[in-house]
């Protein structure tokens, strides 16, 4: 069969990603084409600029054309943790006698649930944390349920609602380059299962994606995620902080960050900024102290509320599984910060990335995450028509 290329579309806090790719040997990629552009990026409360958005995914989705051969008709976006809601529920489907689970039963799991919900809202995925059969053992895989006989089925299953501002607006963009078939993916659950094994999403984990200009704090278990909250702040707010604190300009404020090492492992307090011509020296006791009370610092208070408020006296934040993994474009904008964090919040901090050559970063987390989750997407798909096809059914 041939291994087609998938259309993704990145929405970060301040660019847009454009790549084509298909499924390498040894979980690898192959690229046919991609672009990064930026824009006026978005908060928690929406786009800065939808007009700039609009450009930026324009310009992308134009460069990658130009090269490509082939037609491009459906693209899968990942959405922004600020733009997803995420409702969680626990729920039964019971059978008259005993059955053997096929897919179409999990489906029914999960459509049933949905329904109970009664939410207006636009579901655009559903995951499961784990699946049982009224006994204490938990099934992690839907396909580890299948052939299985039994009178119940239950799920903590999680539901993932797309803001409606945000699907109309990509929709729109997306229709007027001619690409009608759009498909959404929450970016943090695909990241979740991306960059975590199963083994560590068996039990409680944590994600933390740091942004440009936000930032999100996930918590995982199994396939799905049990809460989520995103937070304006990021690189871009520290740059920002900055700017206005030493009143240098942007090209500046980015020179400064680079150089910056809020653990003092190669910095001593009292060494100087200095720029290039020698004529500005700003103490970078200064700068340190700008850069944790204006920027690491209000990320550290916004995870610490999130922690107190959710897991005080639980042991699943406690002891040895005291961590949390990091990644996104903010990891490595200062030196010193993963110390930091681990420091404020007092636990560990993993930095997780793609184990991939080239894109071993924690800047393309994002990305070949949502590439990876396309693709399996589009793999089982076409695994279930075969099956479907195999018992002369058609699944709706």
């Amino acid at each position: 069969m041939r291994n087609e290329s998938v259309a993704i579309l990145d929405v970060r806090s301040n660019e847009v990603v454009f790549m084509l790719g298909s499924r390498g040997v040894n979980n690898t990629f192959v690229s046919n084409g991609n672009c990064t552009e930026k824009y006026e990026g978005f908060s928690t409360s929406g786009f800065y600029d939808e007009s700039s958005f609009r450009r930026a995914v324009f310009a992308a989705i134009a460069s990658v054309r130009q090269n490509y051969g082939g037609v491009i008709t459906e693209v899968a976006v990942g959405v922004p943790s600020a733009f997803v809601s995420i409702v969680t529920k626990g729920h039964t489907i019971s059978f008259p006698s005993k059955r053997k689970l096929s897919a179409q039963d999990v489906d029914a799991l999960y459509d049933s649930g949905l329904n109970e919900l009664a939410i207006n809202g636009r579901c655009i995925r559903r995951s499961n944390m784990y699946f049982t059969l009224g006994d204490n053992r938990k099934y992690f895989k839907a396909e580890d349920l299948y052939g299985v006989p039994t009178t119940l089925l239950k799920g903590a299953l999680c539901y993932y609602f797309i803001d409606e501002t945000f699907y109309e607006t990509v929709v729109a963009v997306l229709k007027e380059l001619g690409i009608e078939e759009v498909k959404f993916i929450p970016s943090t659950l695909a990241q979740s299962r991306y960059l975590l094994t199963e083994k560590k999403r068996e039990g409680y984990a944590f994600l933390l994606d740091i942004g440009f200009l936000t930032t999100s704090i996930s918590v995982l278990y199994g396939n799905g995620i049990v809460r989520e909250e995103t937070y304006d702040c990021g690189t871009g707010t520290i740059l920002v902080a900055l700017m206005q604190g030493l009143n240098v300009d942007f090209a500046t404020a980015e020179e400064i960050l680079a150089w910056a090492n809020v653990s003092c492992g190669d910095t001593s307090n009292d060494e100087p900024w200095r720029n290039e011509r020698g004529d500005v020296s700003i103490s970078a006791r200064q700068i340190n102290a700008i850069i944790k009370d204006d920027g690491l610092d209000v990320l550290c208070e916004n995870v610490e509320r999130f922690l107190q408020k959710h897991y005080k006296d639980k042991v699943v934040f406690g002891g040895t599984e005291n961590l949390i993994n990091v990644t996104g474009e903010g990891i490595g904008c200062v030196k010193g910060e993963t110390e930091h964090f681990s420091a404020r919040l007092n636990c560990f901090m993993e930095v997780v990335a793609p184990d991939l050559p080239y894109c071993d970063k924690p800047s393309f987390s994002s990305r070949m995450a949502l590439l990876d989750t396309a693709i399996s997407d589009k793999e089982r798909a076409g695994w279930l028509r075969r099956i479907l096809n195999n018992f002369g059914g058609k699944k709706k």
